[in-house]
């Protein structure tokens, strides 16, 4: 039965790679980037093994428990569009204790069960230090690894019916984006503060002698008990590893059997209620109706909302990190509205993506490719651009230069401009990729797949290249500050030639392919 479910795993990799060559694309990505972390990882236990062994122990509890928390978040996310999952099998004779085998062998040979597994075989660098530990550490590896599988898999079941509401997904998603980039700034304000302390290694030990009394750090901590002789604390966590990876096992049983005989169905949303004000606003031509509905999805569609919300917060992390450490300079702060306009102008690329068949209607309708991609650009300017012009405000007095706050506004409004031009144009022909409408917003294609990973390469060295005047010209006002208003200048023109062009070659190069561009966006439907 196991070796049917691995089976069935590759077979539709294989099927997906075969429909889309950049799914062959984002594989070999995926893959590099695993390796890539998998040798970060290595190279740390390497330095640690070497510059500070006596932190080797409490560095792998920690690594090992993250490991546990972020599988069990991705499983989370990925439950309700896993291939799969437990109701796909609700019409064969396939009986919990069945399925469960070989669903945990299908996970365990997939991407997301081979990393952790080399990301622990890597953990043993730490240990080497001593025989006992180094031993108890191999030992301990399939105790480990069957942790953070059944906790990762018992995790995605329990929360899958609670799940099964699109309002659900739409606020576990928000909550954890929000969390996430919370989490990444607790984290930089608590290293601040113990670099002020200056006792970093004691906090890491502290820390790992907690974390190792729990169950997702039972398992990591066996070495370090065994190293250090304490002989009944060892048999304690084993005891904790043990019941938990029992736990889990039965506990998931269960949940599959319940899902078997009680399959999950996913719900819509509720009633969409209409808006006039924006009809109102806007004028009664196609480019004012496109922009109106590009708004209305920006409140609506909890997909774009995560990207409003992270155009609001990612930049705000990174002011915050800069204004946590005091030994830190204030003017660095005047560019956060350009790392804002570039999070921003990358959403243009793949608007086209979020409508996937819903594209048909602009087809169907005659609306030509220009108004197509100048509404699209007026729905996202609006949404944007003012929070850009209130951030630089608001970076211009953290950083106390006031007279730099023209180049700030240049550099957030003109950077939003000159790239959303040029990705209006490559969105013709790489639209990026998106979440289903109604699936789950932070699964495949959240963030553009290899189509936006593709526009970005190329057109973040354009933006280098033409943003260079104005971005040179904010530079030099910091000694200069009339410079400050010329940049200003220099900016908001050269981005309105770039959507100028962008609205043009854009429109005419969807009026040439729109039934392949409606095509490649509704591939995933």
């Amino acid at each position: 039965m196991a070796a049917h479910f691995i089976a069935l795993r590759y077979r539709l990799l294989l099927g997906t790679l075969r429909r889309s060559p950049w799914a062959i694309v984002a594989l070999v990505v995926s893959v590099l980037g695993g390796l890539s972390l998998l040798g970060m990882t290595a190279v740390g236990a390497i330095a640690l093994r070497a510059l500070a062994p006596e932190l080797g122990g409490p560095a792998a509890v920690l690594v090992g428990a993250g490991l546990v928390v972020g599988l069990a978040a991705i499983s989370v996310l990925i439950g309700t569009s896993d291939p799969l999952a437990a109701e796909r099998f609700s019409l064969l004779p396939v009986r919990p204790r069945q399925l469960r085998r070989g669903l945990l062998a299908a996970q365990l040979l997939d991407v997301w069960g081979i990393v952790p597994v080399l990301a622990f075989a890597t953990l043993l660098i730490v240990w080497s230090t001593s025989a006992p530990a180094l031993i108890t550490a191999i030992v301990a590896l399939p105790i480990a690894v069957a942790t953070v599988l059944l906790v990762a898999r018992v995790t995605a079941d329990l929360l899958a019916r609670q799940l099964a509401s699109k309002r659900a997904r739409d606020a576990m998603a928000i909550l954890l984006l929000v969390a996430i980039v919370g989490f990444t700034f607790a984290m930089q304000s608590i290293a601040v503060g113990v670099r002020a302390l200056g006792d970093l290694g004691a906090a890491i030990v502290t820390a790992a002698e907690i974390i190792g009394w729990t169950p997702i750090g039972a398992a990591f901590a066996l070495p370090h008990a065994v190293a250090s002789g304490a002989w009944l604390e060892a048999a304690a966590k084993l005891a904790i590893a043990l019941a938990t990876i029992a736990i889990a096992w039965w506990g998931w049983g269960r949940l599959l059997e319940e899902r078997l005989t009680n399959p999950i169905v996913l719900r819509g949303g509720g009633r969409v209620r209409e808006g006039r004000m924006l009809d109102r606003l806007l004028p009664a031509t196609p480019v004012g109706a496109i922009a109106a509905r590009s708004i209305r999805y920006r409140r609506r569609d909890v997909r774009h909302l995560l990207n409003v919300i992270a155009v609001l917060m990612l930049p705000a992390v990174i002011a915050g990190v800069q204004l946590v450490g005091d030994d830190m300079p204030r003017e660095p702060l005047v560019f956060v509205p350009m790392l804002m306009a570039m999070i921003a102008g990358s959403v243009v690329q793949i608007d086209t993506a979020y409508d996937a068949s819903a594209f048909s209607w602009h087809l169907l309708a005659g609306v030509r490719g220009a108004q197509d991609r100048a509404g699209r650009l007026l729905g996202i300017g609006i949404v944007y651009v003012p929070v850009i012009v209130l951030t630089a405000f608001l970076s211009t007095a953290a950083a106390g230069r006031w007279e730099l706050l023209p180049a700030s506004i240049g550099l957030g409004v003109g950077t939003f401009a000159l790239l959303s031009g040029a990705l209006l144009w490559l969105a013709a022909y790489l639209p990026g990729e998106a979440p289903p409408p109604g699936a789950n917003p932070l699964g495949r294609g959240s963030s553009g797949g290899v189509q936006s990973l593709a526009g970005l390469a190329l057109a973040f060295p354009l933006l280098a290249i033409v943003g260079a005047p104005y971005v040179g010209l904010a530079i030099a006002a910091y000694w200069i500050p009339w410079l400050s208003w010329l940049s200003l200048a220099v900016s908001l023109l050269l981005g309105g030639i770039s959507v100028w062009l962008g609205i043009r070659f854009g429109g005419a190069a969807l009026d040439r392919r729109g039934p392949e561009l409606l095509a490649q966006v509704s591939r995933a439907i």
